[in-house]
């Protein structure tokens, strides 16, 4: 989802013309409205802010975010010597994880992990040329019947090892994860 504003900044800063912005506006109060549960991270918000700045040569642009472990992490969110998206994709072990758990806490903005996680696996994303949406997912098989309530998206920077929260949604109603059947949490980001 996005939308697009064009700002005439003289003499009174002053929107001139959107594009989207009512199915923008009107998703944002429906989401708030019918998933107050569903909320991502102020470390989300400032890594994907990060990644899209248009920097200076030379600079070394950062972010700051709260880890699992509740330590404040400054983060190199691009490499200015070589040519890798992030600072850390050379390290092995990078990129996102899905955890979910039992805890039925209202998600907040500044949440650093689920509430109560059973488990947390490496995840896959796929994206079809020509499709309106990418899927990041992973896979859970749990050794005993568990009522699942709450969802979470981590990443982990390979370089440091340092795993933040990107998102934590609680469901309406827990679903039955059975013994030793797998299961698949997909999230789906939408890219049309």
């Amino acid at each position: 989802m996005r939308m697009i504003e064009i700002w005439r900044l003289k003499p009174v800063p002053r929107k001139v013309a959107a594009v989207g912005e009512e199915l923008f506006e009107e998703y944002l109060r429906k989401k708030k409205e019918l998933y107050p549960n569903d909320l991502g991270t102020d470390w989300f918000g400032r890594m994907m802010a990060a990644l899209f700045k248009n920097d200076l040569a030379g600079t070394s642009p950062t972010f700051t975010v709260v880890d699992v472990t509740n330590t404040s992490r400054s983060v190199l969110a691009k490499y200015t010597s070589a040519t890798s998206l992030f600072n850390s994709t050379y390290a092995h072990d990078c990129g996102a994880y899905i955890g979910v758990g039992t805890g039925t806490a209202a998600p907040t903005k500044t949440d650093i992990k689920l509430a109560n996680e059973v488990v947390r696996n490496p995840a896959s994303a796929t994206y079809t040329d020509g499709g309106d949406s990418f899927v990041v997912s992973a896979t859970f098989s749990l050794a005993s019947a568990t009522d699942i309530w709450e969802v979470g998206l981590y990443w982990k920077m390979g370089f440091g090892g340092y795993i933040w929260l990107l998102d934590r949604t609680v469901l309406p109603s827990a679903v039955r994860f059975p013994a030793n059947t797998p299961m698949t949490v997909a999230y789906k980001f939408m890219v049309s």
